[in-house]
């Protein structure tokens, strides 16, 4: 019996429903991969996961949490997508969250007597203004001198995280509580739309806005030229220094705006708190990335994929202490999600097709 010969067809454009697929795909297989684990832990998957699911979206328990988080992950997201789309890895959104958060912040305090309607653009200026620029410097060392940005927003990382701990621990802006920050005046906590912090709608707008641009403006296209061809945007007159700087700088606005929706948007909060707290909500903004992938850089399919995500990182302690489950078991299955998409990247970029025989 001869067995069917196959060939590797490389796929040039996967879109709309076949592109879908693929994220559609990877979920299902980590669902699968992750029932296995439960299933060793002696646990019964289908209530697992109605206990993730249940919590997370019930209104009376987790579901302003996951709405809050999850458009949090859609900010990082956005900042990520926008750049990639050029060609940039932008690795620095946890950086550009921390300046927005410096930036907002200092709005707050220097004039913390305006009234809300004049304080709170001023704070969201403030914090896209601060993330912009920290964008820029990756951005413009990129265009300029080729500089690998991937190196150089990791650095910049690092540098936002000790800037902050510097005016909160011991320093300018210290409250009363032991390393952490003044409270911000009730004047600058972010107003609600149906019990959600405005910002979720503000993210949720920056999405389509996003899309529109991507598909409907000559920016766009020119953005999306760039990432795809880079020799041949050259070739047509596009500028490398013009468009590494401009989507730098609007990706870092983005992240600098989420850290006014984290801070002034959810009611645990309303100051900056212990290093180690504000570093857990940065480290949030890596999952930006995961999300960016699983949904092929598409800004719009970018808000369920944040949701589910957010569901997911909300609703999972609870499976672990509701079922005794072993500490960062959650965390597994989104490290799992994210391997299964990469793998099934293969089915993105090439396609297994049958060679008919000769006769």
């Amino acid at each position: 019996m001869r067995l069917p010969r196959l060939k590797l067809e490389k796929v040039v454009a996967l879109k709309g429903w076949g592109a879908a697929k693929v994220s559609i795909y990877s979920i299902i297989t980590a669902f699968i991969i992750f029932s296995a684990f439960l299933l060793w832990e002696g646990a019964n998957p289908i209530e697992a996961y109605r206990h993730i699911f249940s919590f997370a979206f019930d209104p009376r328990l987790g579901l302003v949490s996951t709405l809050h988080r999850s458009m949090f992950l859609l900010f990082a997201t956005l900042a990520f997508i926008l750049p990639l789309k050029a060609g940039l890895w932008n690795i620095g959104m946890e950086g550009q969250f921390y300046l927005g958060t410096v930036g907002a912040f200092a709005v707050a305090y220097a004039w913390g007597d305006l009234p809300s309607g004049a304080l709170i653009p001023l704070m969201l200026i403030a914090a896209a203004l601060f993330g912009a620029g920290y964008g820029v410097i990756a951005g413009f060392l990129r265009g300029k001198l080729g500089v690998n940005e991937i190196v150089v927003t990791l650095m910049l990382n690092l540098t936002a995280f000790w800037l902050i701990q510097f005016l909160i621990v011991g320093g300018p802006w210290a409250g009363i509580g032991e390393c952490r920050s003044r409270p911000l005046p009730d004047s600058a906590v972010a107003p609600e739309i149906g019990g959600l912090p405005f910002t979720v709608f503000l993210a949720i707008a920056i999405s389509v806005i996003f899309f529109i641009l991507f598909t409907r403006s000559k920016v766009g296209y020119q953005i999306r030229s760039f990432g795809s061809n880079p020799s041949a945007a050259r070739h047509v007159g596009m500028s490398p220094f013009k468009i590494s700087v401009l989507v730098m700088a609007v990706a870092g606005a983005i992240a600098g705006l989420s850290a006014y929706h984290m801070w002034a948007g959810d009611p645990r909060f309303y100051m900056i708190p212990q290093p180690e707290a504000y570093k857990s909500i940065g480290d949030l903004t890596y999952w930006g990335i995961m999300v960016g992938l699983l949904c092929l850089l598409n800004p719009l399919a970018a808000i369920p994929v944040s949701i589910f995500v957010g569901a997911l990182k909300v609703g999972g302690p609870v499976l672990i202490r509701r079922m005794k489950l072993p500490f960062g078991l959650d965390l597994l299955f989104l490290g799992i999600l994210f391997l299964s998409f990469v793998a099934f990247q293969f089915f993105y970029r090439y396609r297994i097709k049958r060679v008919k025989e000769k006769r």
